[in-house]
């Protein structure tokens, strides 16, 4: 969602009629005060249900082109069900037939944000971007700060699970350690934010902490979740979602790169301090490790602790 935003920017300035969007529901308060689109219809993707509600929320429209962004079959088959004359996107898992204008596959991995723009090529528009920039509205500002009147020191913010899968997160005992060394040296808060399913795993970075009190767990929404990174005075994060959002608000983030090949999220942020070990076995994709899980293990908590100093001493 968040590296789609280069090319929605493009877009917003290409086109001269209605822009609408179909995605997530979450996805909304991504985009929230970037006056991207007109109007956003959110759509899960799951079940029969949910797809044939929207279709039916979107007869009668008069769009002449649609662009598919996601990869699946599903997100082709929706629009051409509903016969849109122009249906754009790549031409990936057999969905082709479906499309009437196919972008052309690189050879080799590439950037998400350069993988959306190239359909802004493809349609004869100005890149107006080339990494994401997000904001945070004064509504959500104001909602925050009502519910969560607790958070209003400087902190910084520990992303520890990963939706991906196990493969991607740091070892409990990495983040627990590093905890310490920053309450000890700098006595500022650190805030997780798990969603749902990763609260387990915040609990046993705070189990193994010495300094439980500098650490706390905040399960946010989107729109908390987006101010409370933008306040942070750091984030150290697995690869997942949420780094890709506080490097949008202009957060140095510290991102621990492990078994998933960096090409696919490379783009030349200021604010992105990447930390990755050279391991035979890496890149491997996998949501599980089967083996020692070196590629995250060998990142040792005094390196990347160096990497926060270097952060809070340039803030001072």
């Amino acid at each position: 969602m968040v590296m789609a935003v280069p090319f929605l920017h493009a877009l917003r300035s290409y086109v001269h009629g209605e822009i609408w969007c179909v995605g997530k529901p979450d996805a909304i308060h991504i985009y929230n005060g970037l006056e991207l689109f007109d109007r956003f219809l959110p759509y899960d993707g799951k079940g029969v249900v949910s797809f044939f509600e929207i279709v039916g929320e979107l007869k009668g429209t008069d769009f002449k082109r649609s662009i598919v962004l996601p990869h699946s079959f599903r997100s082709a088959l929706l629009f051409y069900n509903l016969r849109i004359k122009e249906r754009i996107g790549y031409s990936k898992n057999g969905r082709g037939f479906m499309l009437t204008t196919k972008i052309t596959e690189a050879h080799e991995p590439e950037p998400t944000v350069e993988h959306y723009l190239k359909i802004i090529d493809a349609l004869g528009c100005k890149r107006s971007l080339d990494v994401p920039v997000l904001m945070v509205t004064e509504d959500e500002e104001r909602r925050f700060d009502e519910v969560y009147t607790d958070m209003n020191k400087a902190y910084g913010v520990f992303i520890v699970d990963a939706h991906y899968g196990p493969s991607k997160c740091w070892p409990v005992e990495h983040f627990s350690t590093l905890a310490d060394m920053i309450a000890e040296k700098y006595g500022i808060k650190i805030y997780m934010v798990p969603a749902k399913d990763g609260e387990e795993v915040a609990l046993k970075v705070k189990e193994g902490a010495k300094n439980k009190d500098c650490m706390e767990i905040k399960l946010l929404d989107m729109r908390d979740l987006k101010v409370c990174l933008s306040r942070a005075s750091f984030v150290v994060s697995n690869d997942t979602g949420p780094r890709h959002i506080s490097a949008a608000l202009s957060i140095p983030t510290i991102v621990l790169l492990g078994p998933m090949d960096n090409r696919y999220t490379a783009y030349p942020s200021p604010y992105i301090y990447a930390i990755e070990k050279e391991i035979s076995c890496r890149p491997c994709n996998k949501k599980a490790c089967d083996r020692g899980h070196e590629c995250l293990r060998e990142i040792e908590p005094k390196e990347v602790f160096k990497m926060v100093e270097e952060i809070l001493e340039d803030k001072r």
